[in-house]
């Protein structure tokens, strides 16, 4: 966007350190409404001014500029899983950081390495990543998340260590990247899980069991005792695209359950935009 003169203007004073300047600087840009607020976050992409920027931001972000910014993120097409959770999570909490998950992710990946002995496997090395999640920090499934929106925030399943299926493989997924593991979604219905897609064997990790590893064969008989067909295209990896929209449609049923029309309807807004490029 091409700010106007006067929040040209402002963009000089960004990093001033005094607290008056500051206070004035905030107030023109809240005066400049969702205009100023869409400046400063094109300045937290600007080398110099980025951490002043993200700063201003941390306090003045709304629901209405968040919405606006996560449409934008999923129709340019979603690249980076995490920076995809943490802007749709900031739908609900909109002065969630920019960092919200660093801590904890770059512990559980720092913890996982420290156990890592080479030359092994990446089977084995995901079975260390599931003894630091789901042993030693305890994360756990919980039947009582299904229906409360907190459990599909990652920002809550970190501080809880509870969660929902795909909100602990998504916590599984992000360290996995941190550790260049070649772990990939896989959307079953009725439980998301994590996939290891090596050979023509593919394992696939149960987040919501403790990490428990299963077979293709464990896979298709948990389908068809579910009244569901073996079908190989349930077995098969997700996109990026897909693991959020999945996400957004938990969102959708649970803010429904909940008695909260408005966020239900806009989280199946963002699905029906999700599914349009796909």
């Amino acid at each position: 966007m091409k700010p106007t003169k006067q929040l040209a203007v402002l963009e000089r004073l960004l990093d001033d350190p005094s607290p008056v300047v500051r206070e004035a600087v905030i107030n023109e840009i809240k005066a400049a409404g969702d205009e100023g607020l869409l400046w400063l976050e094109v300045l937290t992409k600007n080398k110099n001014l980025a951490s002043h920027a993200k700063s201003l931001l941390s306090n003045l972000r709304t629901s209405e500029l968040a919405t606006r910014n996560f449409i934008e993120h999923i129709k340019g097409g979603i690249q980076d899983l995490e920076e995809a959770c943490l802007l749709f999570e900031r739908v609900i909490h909109p002065t969630l950081a920019d960092k919200a998950y660093d801590e904890e992710l770059d512990h559980l990946a720092d913890r996982t390495r420290q156990l890592i002995t080479e030359p092994v496997t990446v089977q084995d090395k995901c079975r260390i990543l599931c003894r630091v999640i789901f042993g030693e920090e305890g994360y756990r499934g919980a039947q009582e998340s299904f229906s409360k929106p907190d459990s599909s925030l990652l920002s809550t399943v970190i501080k809880s260590h509870r969660g929902i299926p795909i909100s602990l493989c998504l916590i599984f997924l992000l360290v996995a990247q941190r550790l260049g593991l070649p772990v990939q979604p896989v959307g079953l219905p009725g439980r998301f899980m994590v996939g290891i897609f090596k050979n023509n064997n593919p394992v696939f990790i149960d987040c919501y069991e403790g990490g428990t590893f299963r077979t293709r064969s464990e896979i298709q008989l948990m389908l068809l005792n579910n009244h569901l067909p073996a079908d190989d295209a349930f077995l098969k990896p997700i996109s990026a695209e897909q693991t959020i929209a999945r996400c957004c449609r938990n969102l959708v049923s649970q803010f429904e359950a909940n008695g909260d029309d408005k966020n239900s309807r806009l989280f199946l807004s963002f699905v029906n935009i999700i599914e349009s490029r796909t």
